[in-house]
């Protein structure tokens, strides 16, 4: 299909070399045709409010499934709440856009969830959908550390950028093209490895300077390569070549 469709291309934009690297082996004539143009940020909509960031607040949004590496998050969670039991976690996200089911995946992370809630009084919350534009920046605004731990190989990650853009720490899996968006700026594990996971979460939590020198360099980043009027002259340059 790439090699019927490669002479009807003048060219083939992709969100991340990952995304280049993984397609491109496969059809040559694309391959030199490819361009990486990242995916862009909102940064006036998505930036930092530090009078609302919260001391120890993790926070997660995604689809809530398993590729999202919810439960490995919760079960990081369970790992660091004997060194800081007063940590909030916020798990962001339903199983669609806008709808939500009640999957066994789900029911297992709620029960992992509640087990804790029960017997380690554990501050963990589902506000389940977030509408994108209107209350989306402002959990990325409050949260002390965001985390992705997604086992899928995300093709680039765009919550990882808005979460950059509003100065807040990440903590990425080492999956597709996330730690391509983080670069320098944030921390990357295997998250299915779920004490490398707890153990990166507990750095941040335990290290008030680590934190603003990783968002600063987060904030950095996002302003310089995923903010929108960057990534528009990226496009200019691109038609018009």
């Amino acid at each position: 299909m790439l090699e019927e469709l490669a002479p009807k291309l003048d060219g083939v934009a992709v969100c991340s070399t990952y995304l280049r690297d993984t397609f491109a082996p496969r059809c040559p004539s694309i391959a030199h045709k490819t361009k990486v143009i990242f995916n862009g940020v909102d940064t006036n909509l998505f930036c930092p409010q530090e009078s609302l960031r919260e001391p120890k607040t993790i926070f997660f949004v995604g689809r809530f499934d398993q590729e999202k590496g919810v439960l490995q998050l919760v079960q990081a969670f369970e790992k660091l709440l004997p060194r800081h039991p007063d940590t909030k976690l916020v798990i962001g996200g339903a199983t669609g856009f806008g709808v939500h089911q009640e999957t066994p995946y789900v029911r297992q992370v709620r029960e992992l969830a509640h087990s804790l809630q029960q017997t380690r009084n554990a501050n963990i919350t589902f506000p389940g959908y977030i509408h994108h534009d209107k209350d989306l920046p402002g959990y990325f605004q409050r949260a002390t550390i965001f985390a992705c731990p997604s086992l899928f190989e995300e093709p680039f990650g765009l919550v990882n950028g808005e979460a950059m853009a509003c100065a807040t720490p990440v903590v990425g899996s080492n999956r597709g093209g996330i730690p391509e968006a983080l670069g320098p700026a944030g921390i990357v594990v295997n998250p299915e490895n779920t004490e490398e996971l707890a153990d990166a979460l507990v750095r941040l939590l335990d290290n008030a300077e680590l934190r603003t020198q990783l968002g600063a360099a987060s904030l950095a980043r996002a302003r310089e390569i995923f903010d929108w009027t960057a990534i528009s002259l990226v496009w200019l340059q691109t038609l018009q070549a």
